[in-house]
């Protein structure tokens, strides 16, 4: 168990009276013995005056204490409040700065060296965002002929069945590349704060048969059974292309991920002014030690690469950032054959992320 700073030197402090006071004791017992040996003549009159002097010591060992403790607490306070403000600096906030108390004794210099580590860090963020941005911007444009190109390539009579395997390969790749560049603009995007929802009235049932059906086809050639729980009709104020992007995406990692003769099951109800969406899917489910990096850009699990599973790794990381602009989040459980992925949406109007 770890303790605070404040907290050890305290203790330090208490100890160091205490030992004072133990060394006052015995010498003041070793002056008196020495000069007048019949003030503690006897071994019962020897402890009565080492306890008659502890008594009288406590009153300044407690007073002491008080004092260091006040001052200790005093002196700290600033330290606590400049790493309050700096556990809310994260990726999003690099602009915000600590603030100065204008002492210029060694915390404003602290904090002067944090904030110009975090407009570094923000610069670099912000060339980062912009070169991932025109990078993807960028690659647009050759996917696009490239596919076209295989396109025109397959409709010409002369080609071979071999030859004609070869290009849907090569489409199958430029679809994921497009796929990769699609998610990391909108990705980027939102984090330069420049991607707005679109928000409407959006009934969520609605938009959960329709993920039901889209799974019924997808898990077609695995068996897969389907069944939706609708226990509210749920309508709210949201962007519906962005929740049905977030809805398919946990529909294809459901298929995707499932087992032969598993099952999807949707469910839907509200609770405290919140709705909660469920996908559950069987399959081999997700392991404790990955699960909490799920959501995270490019992350995919050691068990799916090398299996011939199509993914970029992009996908959870859009339903993240679609659940968070909508004012909600989401989470995931699992375990072999129960994984479980839980969307909470705020039933009030959401905000616009870029406003």
């Amino acid at each position: 168990m770890t303790s605070s700073l404040r907290r050890r030197l305290c203790w330090w402090h208490t100890a160091l009276f205490a030992a004072a006071i133990a060394i006052s004791l015995l010498l003041a017992w070793r002056e008196v013995h020495r000069h007048d040996p019949s003030v503690v003549a006897s071994q019962d009159d020897q402890w009565e005056f080492i306890a008659d002097t502890a008594l009288e010591s406590c009153v300044p060992f407690a007073l002491l204490g008080a004092i260091s403790w006040w001052l200790i607490h005093r002196s700290l306070a600033p330290v606590v409040r400049l790493t309050e403000a700096a556990e809310h600096i994260h990726e999003d906030s690099l602009h915000h700065r600590l603030p100065l108390r204008g002492t210029g004794d060694e915390l404003d210099r602290l904090t002067s060296v944090l904030n110009d580590m975090t407009e570094r860090l923000d610069t670099s963020f912000s060339r980062v965002r912009e070169f991932t941005l025109h990078a993807s911007h960028e690659l647009k444009t050759p996917l696009t002929i490239l596919r076209s190109g295989f396109e025109q390539s397959l409709s010409r009579p002369d080609v071979t069945e071999p030859l004609r395997d070869q290009i849907i390969t090569w489409m199958d790749e430029v679809d994921r590349l497009n796929r990769i560049v699609s998610g990391l603009t909108l990705l980027t995007q939102a984090d330069a704060g420049q991607v707005s929802l679109h928000t409407e009235a959006v009934a969520l049932h609605d938009l959960l048969r329709d993920a039901a059906s889209e799974a019924d086809i997808l898990g077609q050639s695995l068996h897969l059974t389907i069944s939706v729980d609708l226990g509210h009709n749920i309508t709210l104020k949201a962007d519906r292309h962005r929740l049905r992007q977030l809805l398919l995406n946990l529909t294809d990692n459901a298929v995707k991920y499932n087992r032969e003769g598993g099952f999807i099951h949707y469910a839907l109800h509200q609770a405290d002014g919140q709705a909660f969406l469920h996908v559950k899917s069987g399959g081999r489910g997700i392991p404790s030690d990955e699960l909490p990096h799920i959501f995270e850009r490019f992350y995919r699990s050691a068990s799916s690469r090398g299996s011939g599973l199509d993914g970029v790794g992009l996908g959870l990381s859009v339903c993240q950032w679609i659940a968070h602009a909508h004012g909600g989040d989401i989470t995931a459980t699992s375990q072999p054959d129960h994984t479980v992925f839980t969307l909470r949406l705020p039933l009030s109007a959401v905000p616009n992320p870029a406003a």
